[in-house]
């Protein structure tokens, strides 16, 4: 954890569009800490990263652009970050030494935060720390190697060795590291405000310290449990069937109103807020809302980490295939006719079909060329064609055209028509014409929608429709 311390086109363009199907035909480690605490560097592929909540120390403005991120987390104010290279990024609240201290260098395989410190592992199984030292949460740091994951609590640390035992370092106030579990067999630890929490062998849960709020002897008991999170007084922790349970503090309800259901892959607690990641790589946040912690957590899917700090978030989306966007469901912008579409999608077709869906596959590498653009749902033996453009139109919400929303923009190029065979097809080719993806080069983002025939007159009378729309940052 980290606790506290203390519309618009004009008739010409929508002619154009309208136009567009008849001029397309031209071209052409040993242990099972996986997620929870401990991201491996790697392990689910490099990003960008997104932040949102409290700013006054630039932990949200600050962010680092650009691709090539492994793993975030969050400190109190103050974020990290690892880069595929092995080296740290920090931003945010510098009052100690927890941002300007970050060790330079690469080699380092994981990267977590306390309230007003940091710690690093290094892939030799060394630790570092930097930041406050009030209680020697800095200079008590374990010398050696043979460590396996971080964390760190409000004043406190904790270290997992690679023989499954814990050891724990810093402010002992009531008890965070004097009872720290004696013995092996643990596969990940956390810090929470002023408690512990480590998790078994055989998915059961042990805390320890601070219990103002039942955040320990609230902890649930059995097995079955994969991860384990805390926050500052209240706990997160995930089963084997993809559902989640909290305990400890409940303010703000981020206790009571812990999601219900299955199909989540990781939690995270923060001061008064939790999230967890979907296995569509959607984000779900609850809790504390002052400072947009909840209600700014974006909504599009393609994220495979999230993290918090006290009063705001981070995630890590996976760029190598890109993300969806502007979507007709009122999630963006409501489609004409009200003929929204399903979650997820574009605006719905005037024949009663749901809006088509368009997802990215392989990766975005203009050397490897793997990348491929799916579309399902849509109109069976129909013809449609992919739009590339090099903005968001409306910062990525859309414009109304036709029956659906129009999301790419500037430099826009059609592709070849293709018949969709069930409501379905691929596009693959980008390297050649007419897409040409090293036009944008490396680092560049592209923008593309499926552009389809409506198979009944629509009421706006024009007859197509567009599916939502995909981001995608080319690679080298």
């Amino acid at each position: 954890m980290d606790g506290p311390r203390s519309q618009l086109h004009n008739s010409t363009t929508l002619s154009s569009m309208i136009q567009l199907l008849s001029v397309a035909a031209r071209s052409r480690f040993c242990f099972a800490f996986v997620l929870g605490g401990l991201l491996p560097s790697g392990a689910l592929g490099q990003g960008s990263i997104v932040s949102w909540g409290s700013d006054p120390h630039g932990q949200v403005s600050n962010t680092p652009i650009g691709l090539g991120f492994t793993q975030v987390a969050g400190g109190g104010h103050h974020s990290l970050a690892l880069r595929a290279d092995g080296s740290i990024v920090s931003w945010g609240r510098d009052s100690e030494g927890q941002v300007s201290n970050a060790p330079s260098g690469t080699g380092f395989t994981q990267v977590a935060g306390g309230e007003f410190h940091s710690l690093a592992l290094r892939s030799d199984g060394s630790i570092v720390s930097w930041g406050w030292n009030s209680h020697g949460q800095v200079s008590n740091t374990p010398s050696g190697t043979g460590f396996a994951q971080v964390a760190g609590g409000e004043v406190h640390s904790l270290a997992l060795r690679s023989d499954g035992s814990i050891v724990s370092w810093g402010a002992d106030n009531v008890g965070q590291v004097s009872n720290t579990p004696s013995g092996t067999g643990f596969t990940q630890v956390e810090g929470g405000g002023y408690y512990s929490l480590a998790l078994l062998t055989d998915g059961s849960i042990v805390s320890w310290g601070s219990d103002t709020s039942s955040q320990v002897s609230n902890t649930p008991t059995g097995t079955g449990f994969t991860q384990v999170r805390g926050g500052y007084a209240h706990s997160v922790a995930l089963r084997t069937d993809g559902s989640i349970v909290s305990w400890g503090a409940d303010s703000y309800g981020v206790v009571s109103t812990t999601p219900n259901g299955t199909g989540f892959t990781q939690v995270s607690g923060g001061y008064y807020h939790s999230l967890a990641l979907r296995t569509d790589g959607t984000i779900l946040s609850w809790g504390r809302d002052d400072h947009g912690q909840t209600s700014n957590t974006p909504s599009e899917a393609g994220f495979s980490q999230v993290w918090e700090g006290v009063e705001h978030s981070l995630a890590l989306r996976t760029e190598h295939a890109g993300h969806a966007y502007c979507y007709g469901d009122g999630t963006g912008f409501f489609c004409p006719c009200l003929n929204h579409g399903g979650v997820g999608e574009g605006c719905a077709n005037s024949g009663g079909l749901g809006g088509a869906l368009l997802t990215g596959v392989g990766n975005a590498s203009i050397s490897g060329d793997t990348f491929q653009l799916d579309v399902a749902g849509a109109p069976g033996n129909k013809p449609g064609l992919i739009l590339r453009g090099a903005i968001q139109i409306n910062s990525g919400l859309g414009n109304t055209v036709g029956d659906g929303l129009l999301c790419t923009g500037g430099q826009s190029v059609r592709s070849q028509v293709q018949v969709t065979s069930a409501g379905s097809t691929s596009f693959t080719d980008f390297q050649g014409p007419p897409f040409g993806a090293t036009s944008f080069g490396p680092g560049v983002p592209a923008h593309y929608q499926f552009w389809y025939r409506d198979p009944t007159n629509t009421c706006s009378g024009s007859g197509f429709n567009f599916s939502n729309a995909w981001r995608v940052t080319w690679l080298p």
